[in-house]
């Protein structure tokens, strides 16, 4: 719903898969007229995180392969989650090119995970682990995410990586009325789009 106006202009040459999170949570702010049932993809026990990427493993076996992924807030942190496993335990799933980060938290680290302890990746520790052509949006304004952002850009490839940054809040770009932000947003999605294409060939 919130990608609606991006993946239009995108144009017909793009297909989407959608997942959904299956653990009960709280709605966002402003969230509650849409719907009255609301689920997330991060639960707080490891053995929920083993559920998601299980989850996650048979989208990929029976809809993928898929080029890239594409996430909003706790869906951008489970997005550069799998490319962390990616990264580590190649082609976990499948050979993703590229990824578009909508005020991305910063992901939690499938091997401490693995221990049963829930625990960030550590920019700072990890460096650039994610290869592959990014994008990354955010707001400078209201973004409860925007410090996880600009972390979980710095575990992407610099040489590769595309940012830009609007003021309207926690939200996509093409939710609220902003020609100026949709189209900046669509400018580094297309960029990093076309590299993903150079860099794979």
């Amino acid at each position: 719903m919130q990608t609606a106006r991006i993946r239009q202009a995108l144009g017909r040459d793009h297909q989407f898969v959608f997942a959904n999170g299956s653990v009960p949570t709280d709605p966002d702010a402003g969230a509650a007229a849409i719907s009255d049932e609301y689920f997330g993809f991060v639960g707080d026990t490891s053995l929920e995180h083993e559920d998601l990427y299980y989850d996650l493993l048979d989208i990929v076996h029976s809809q993928g392969p898929f080029d890239g992924l594409m996430g909003f807030s706790e869906g951008g942190a489970v997005a550069a989650w799998m490319l962390i496993e990616n990264s580590r335990r190649p082609l976990t799933f499948g050979p993703l090119k590229c990824a578009i980060f909508f005020s991305a938290a910063v992901p939690f680290d499938p091997d401490v995970v693995r221990t049963g302890l829930i625990k960030p990746v550590d920019p700072a520790i990890e460096g650039e682990t994610i290869r592959i052509p990014t994008a990354h949006v955010w707001s400078s304004d209201n973004d409860v995410n925007a410090e996880g952002a600009q972390s979980l850009a710095g575990l992407c490839d610099a040489k590769v990586r595309e940012t830009f940054v609007h003021s309207l809040g926690h939200n996509v770009p093409g939710s609220k009325s902003d020609s100026g932000a949709l189209a900046g947003t669509l400018r580094i999605i297309e960029r990093t789009i076309e590299r993903a294409r150079d860099w794979a060939s």
